[in-house]
């Protein structure tokens, strides 16, 4: 039975852009549920953590509409 991971906050060092992903599935896709480099000034890596309460409640209504 496939388990999600847990929901994470990927966050550039650079330009401070962040973004949640609360994945559905094990299979992740980068860009979608994974983020290996800013999307905005494409550095390379990405500090990432686990997400909170907040972050994941903002995710999953961003999502939504």
């Amino acid at each position: 039975m496939p388990i999600p991971p847990r929901p994470l906050t990927f966050i550039c060092p650079r330009c401070a852009w962040q973004k949640t992903t609360v994945p559905l599935s094990d299979a992740l896709e980068v860009g979608r549920d994974l983020y290996v480099q800013c999307p905005k000034c494409k550095h390379e890596p990405l500090e990432g953590r686990l997400a909170t309460q907040a972050e994941i409640l903002k995710a999953k209504l961003v999502s939504f509409f």
